[in-house]
This record gives structure tokens, C-alpha cells and sequence, in this order.
């Protein structure tokens, strides 16, 4: 098994590759996120990319690159200078940007193709959602 059960979180100590537990002994990772958020956004990606394929969607370079745009702009990486320091620090190699940018348009190609039965899923999904909320508050 590899991946995140490979890094050997241990409740309260730092673990290898960015990854932590909190005290509570959630385990989070660098960017904040839970591992089961991260996991779940992987899925996300190996699904889009298993549909977009199924249903002959495909992004065009200039997609990519919108998106490679976006992205860095919004981060306030739109200096080579400033992505270049940043992937560097993260320890993403370019050609993780790369494939994750195509996977980033993938996933909105495939939100476009089910929109209609995304849209129809949503009230449920917040409806459901809202015990999270109520456990929350204790109500």
C-alpha cells in the first residue's frame, strides 16, 4: 500500500512529506486541507479523467493554458520568479502542474457534460449536508 498510508502518521508528531495530525487527531496536510478532503479531490480527478475519456471529452492546449493562467493569477503567481520559487518549495515538478492543470479543466469538461444531473443532485446534497452544521452548534 502506498501513498498516503505509506507516510506512517503517528498521532502528534510531524510526518514525512507534509503531512500531519492535528490535535484532535485528524490527520491535515500542508495546504490544510483533511487527507480524506485530499483523497476525496484525487477521486475527483481520476473520475474526470476515466469520463472525459468514456464520453470523448478532450481539453485543448489553449484550455490548459487558460486554466495554468487562472490559476496563477489567483495565487499571485503570475511571475515566473514567483511559480517557479512556489513549485519549487512544494515540491511539484512541472510536469505535476502540467497534468494537474489538464486534470483542473477535465473535471470542469465533465461538470459542463452533467450539469443537468448535477444541478438536480445539489438540493439533496446541501440538504443533507446540514447535519454536519447541526451537530456542529449542538443543536
Amino acid at each position: 500500500m502506498g501513498g498516503l498510508h505509506a507516510v506512517g502518521i503517528e498521532k502528534g508528531r510531524q510526518a514525512v512529506d507534509g503531512w500531519s495530525t492535528g490535535e484532535d487527531g485528524g490527520c491535515q496536510t500542508a495546504c490544510g486541507e483533511s487527507v480524506a478532503v485530499v483523497r476525496k479531490k484525487a477521486l475527483l480527478r481520476v473520475l474526470a479523467r476515466r469520463e472525459a475519456e468514456r464520453a470523448s471529452l478532450h481539453p485543448t492546449d489553449a484550455d490548459v493554458q487558460a486554466a495554468s493562467e487562472q490559476f496563477r493569477s489567483s495565487h499571485g503567481l503570475s511571475r515566473d520568479e514567483d511559480w517557479e520559487r512556489w513549485r519549487a518549495a512544494s515540491g511539484l515538478s512541472t510536469d505535476g502542474y502540467a497534468i494537474a492543470m489538464r486534470d483542473f479543466v477535465l473535471v470542469r469538461l465533465v461538470e459542463e457534460h452533467f450539469s443537468r444531473e448535477i444541478d438536480a443532485l445539489a438540493p439533496d446534497h446541501i440538504a443533507i449536508s446540514t447535519a454536519r452544521v447541526r451537530h456542529a452548534t449542538g443543536d
